[in-house]
């Protein structure tokens, strides 16, 4: 980010990048080249397919980072990982970030290919619990109960999850996450 007297971006310097442990960005003066180059919407699309390919979130990689101690970088947030995806960093911002990004995601993807236990690369190996998708006839059923009573006992909630065969945190969850949305909806309407 700059300041406002400053011409200064963020990441004033671009770090360096140590050789023996990343090559590839070393290997020929192609590759500095293109390290050094403007980042183009390309690299940011295709690094967004790739990091949701690997399983990892955007907060993952930023804190991931810190991980792989490259000299001059820290972790980074979820929200400057997102603002990479989707090219609405400054321009300075994107060409330093690119090397850094790209080393990370060569990183990753190398701990995949070889099957290698690496978790200091996906944030210390926690996972991430997959969202629930819920299908179409439970969810009818779900807001036909939800029509009758929108704040259901927990007895009424597991019983409801045992019929529909869904864990009773989903159902609970989604009970609450409706009486949410029903809220922003009368708000919105009265304003």
């Amino acid at each position: 980010m700059m300041s406002m007297n400053s011409k200064q971006p963020h990441f004033a310097m671009h770090p360096t990048l140590p050789e023996h442990k990343y090559p590839s960005l070393h290997s020929s003066s192609e590759a500095i080249r293109r390290a050094c180059l403007p980042t183009p919407p390309a690299f940011a699309e295709r690094f967004k397919q790739r990091r949701i390919k690997l399983g990892v979130t955007q907060a993952d990689v930023g804190s991931a980072l810190a991980n792989l101690k490259i000299p001059g970088v820290g972790s980074l947030s979820q929200s400057t990982i997102c603002r990479f995806e989707s090219l609405t960093l400054s321009h300075n911002n994107m060409i330093a970030l690119k090397p850094i990004l790209q080393a990370w995601l060569e990183e990753a993807e190398g701990a995949q290919r070889e099957k290698m236990n690496k978790p200091e690369l996906f944030n210390g190996g926690e996972k991430k619990r997959k969202r629930t998708s819920i299908a179409a006839p439970e969810k009818r059923s779900l807001e036909a109960y939800f029509a009758v009573q929108p704040r259901p006992s927990s007895e009424k909630i597991a019983a409801i999850a045992e019929k529909l065969d869904l864990k009773k945190n989903v159902v609970r969850v989604w009970f609450c996450n409706q009486r949410q949305k029903q809220k922003r909806m009368k708000f919105s309407a009265t304003y």
